[in-house]
């Protein structure tokens, strides 16, 4: 399985490989999800302080699937928030003015069913090597109020520690996700803040 790893708002992803640093991809080709440690795993993202829920919203998806489609195999973990003031390894992660930053983990709960995953899919990719390809992706949503206007900048950093790399990684370095995938689309992604649940006022 080639590893995928990204942590963005909004759940895109994708969008955004282009815009991950030479030197951090370089730190994690040692890293692959179907044999890092899950308990040492730690996403952390800074964005608006008004788009950052207050509670949850960040999820993890390990997604197995044939080459060019097909049998795809997914398994989805809500994360729990790990607090910055026991976590070790933050030197790159500084929040610019306005910014929330939050650092996520796998749940303790949900370790075994990572592994079963894990070991699942591992099997499926022996019993047929160089068919299958994997991601691993970690997304954070951020939020809107209903009837906020589309914001004109929101901008984004990212970071990703593994047992591999011993502290957090850089991944988007001060990004404008209007810029980079349009406001509309911006907008369409972010979910309505439920009420009382935003750490701000949203957009």
């Amino acid at each position: 399985m080639k590893p995928l790893a990204a942590v963005l708002p909004l759940a895109l992803a994708l969008a955004a490989c282009s815009h991950v640093p030479a030197q951090t991809l370089w730190a994690l080709r040692s890293f692959d999800p179907m044999t890092t440690d899950p308990a040492r795993l730690r996403a952390a993202v800074a964005m608006p302080r008004e788009a950052m829920p207050a509670h949850g919203g960040a999820k993890l998806v390990l997604t197995q699937a044939r080459k060019g489609g097909g049998d795809e195999e997914k398994i989805e973990i809500a994360l729990e928030e790990a607090p910055l003031a026991a976590e070790t390894g933050l030197g790159a992660v500084k929040a610019k003015p306005g910014q929330m930053v939050r650092a996520f983990r796998i749940p303790p709960a949900e370790t075994a069913r990572l592994m079963e995953a894990r070991a699942r899919a591992q099997e499926r990719a022996a019993k047929e090597p160089g068919a299958f390809t994997g991601t691993l992706s970690i997304g954070v949503d951020g939020c809107r109020p209903e009837g906020a206007p589309i914001p004109k900048e929101f901008r984004v950093s990212s970071w990703m520690k593994t047992a591999e790399t011993g502290e957090y990684l850089t991944l988007l370095d001060d990004v404008d996700l209007v810029k980079l995938v349009g406001a509309e689309k911006l907008a369409a992604e972010a979910k309505v803040c439920a009420p009382g649940t935003a750490s701000g006022g949203g957009f």
